[in-house]
Parts: C-alpha cells; structure tokens; sequence
C-alpha cells in the first residue's frame, strides 16, 4: 500500500497484532509528513493534519475494519485566480481490509451496497497511507477564492444558440425536448 515516495506517512501495523479488541489510533502529522503531503497532492501549505480511527477485526467476517475521521487545515490555489485559499478540510475514515489472501473464484458479485474489502498484500496495514488517501479525496477538488464566482458559459457564445431564461444557458434538456417533439411531429 505504501511505497518509497511516501514514506514519511508510514505508520505500519502488522495484521498479526489486529485483533477483535478495538485499538484506538491517533496520527499527528509532523513538519517533513504535512511538507511530503503538500507536495504530493499539489497543496501550497498543509499547517496541521490530524486523526482519529478505531482499528479492529470484525468477528462475523475476519476483515480489518478502520473507523474514524480526520481534520486537517490546507492552503490550495484558486482555480481561478490562483490567489491562495485556506480551508478546513474534515474527512470520514471507513475502510474495510482483507488479509485472508483467499481467492474465490472467477464469479463476479455485483452489488452496489455490499462491502467489499480491499485486500492485503503484505503483513502490515500502513494506517498512515489510508489516512493520506482519506485526505485526498477530502480536499476540494476545485477551490475558489471568496468572492469568485462560479465559471459559467458566455452569453454571446456561439455554441449557445438556444439561450433560454437561465442565464444565457442552454438546457441540456431542451435539446432532448426538441427532438422529441420533432419525432411526434413527423408521425
């Protein structure tokens, strides 16, 4: 799960010390952990990274589950004006994991709500790489700056020709509308 270019985020358990006691595991980032970070999810300052997780293996399956959250405070570039933007970002930690190794087969279950591990290559968890990639997904994708306004297509677009009333915006809709009631029209 974790490789050379993250290592300062390691923080490694061997699955043969997770058992159905609930662990609590609380993760502090340092200065070289938040600098590593920051640089590796493009980030002009990560000032504080924090978290939380229960960590246990669940009687019914034998999965490793991981609970928890985190916080963290950031500084990323306006996607429009690249001013800096300083947020909060807060994130939800759920994570299932699979040591058994076992493999069942080539039949493939497809069900949307079912949990699926993932599964466990090595000895250890690197709690630390989930945190990191629980943050990932955590930060906006796409900051603004306060006051920036969402981009939005221009009036006088050449590609918007049927306006409509929402702002000089075509509904997307509006082209299906139109085809539709052209099909009534040549029955």
């Amino acid at each position: 799960m974790a490789d050379a270019d993250h290592a300062p985020l390691m923080e490694p358990i061997p699955v043969t010390r997770i058992g159905q006691q609930s662990r609590t595991i609380t993760f502090e980032a340092g200065p070289e952990a938040r600098a590593a970070l920051a640089e590796r999810f493009g980030l002009i300052e990560l000032s504080a990274f924090s978290a939380q997780a229960v960590l246990r293996r669940r009687k019914d399956t034998g999965w490793i589950e991981l609970k928890g959250t985190l916080t963290a405070s950031v500084v990323q570039e306006c996607v429009v004006t690249l001013e800096p933007v300083a947020a909060e970002v807060a994130g939800e930690i759920d994570e299932l994991f699979d040591d058994s190794r076992e493999i069942d087969g080539f039949e493939v279950e497809l069900d949307p709500v079912a949990e699926d591990p993932e599964p466990l290559e090595d000895e250890v968890l690197d709690v630390g790489e989930v945190f990191a990639q629980v943050l990932s997904l955590s930060i906006d994708p796409y900051p603004r700056a306060p006051g920036v306004p969402p981009v939005d297509r221009q009036e006088d677009d050449p590609e918007d020709e049927e306006g409509g009333g929402d702002g000089g915006r075509a509904s997307p809709f509006a082209a299906l509308a139109s085809l539709k009631d052209r099909d009534v029209k040549k029955r």
